[in-house]
């Protein structure tokens, strides 16, 4: 079991840093002003999901026998669940956070953006340092 969660960190990472952005008060997340825009909450989404699809793909691929479209299924699946639940979890687990349809649809197209942005990563050769 360790050693599949080894194979699988740097997905796990990502996971739980959306998970403590999703459930944290957003108090804690406003004191952060790096950059400051309307709607820059569904940019994070986005590219946070972007990020967990991404990874969660590569590390299907070096550590399974999975076939292509499998391994898009798979991810799909379960990084479009996972940010589904974060929205659940915001409306019945946090005082000052909403769930928001339009965090779940800028959560859903980072996931399709991971998986479609893996061949240029792989054409250009960064896979191997992600």
């Amino acid at each position: 079991m360790l050693n599949k969660i080894i194979k699988y960190w740097k997905p796990i990472i990502i996971a739980l840093i959306i998970c403590y952005g999703s459930l944290t008060s957003s108090s804690n997340l406003n004191k952060v002003n790096l950059l400051t825009f309307e709607n820059i909450d569904k940019l994070m989404h986005f590219l946070m999901y972007a990020a967990l699809s991404l990874l969660f793909f590569i590390a299907l691929r070096k550590n399974s026998q999975f076939k292509r479209i499998e391994r898009i299924i798979i991810t799909l699946t379960l990084v479009i669940s996972y940010g589904l639940m974060m929205e659940v979890f915001q409306f019945y687990f946090t005082n000052d956070r909403s769930a928001e349809v339009t965090d779940a649809v800028a959560n859903i197209f980072g996931s399709f953006f991971g998986i479609f942005i893996f061949p240029i990563f792989n054409k250009l050769n960064l896979i191997k340092y992600l």
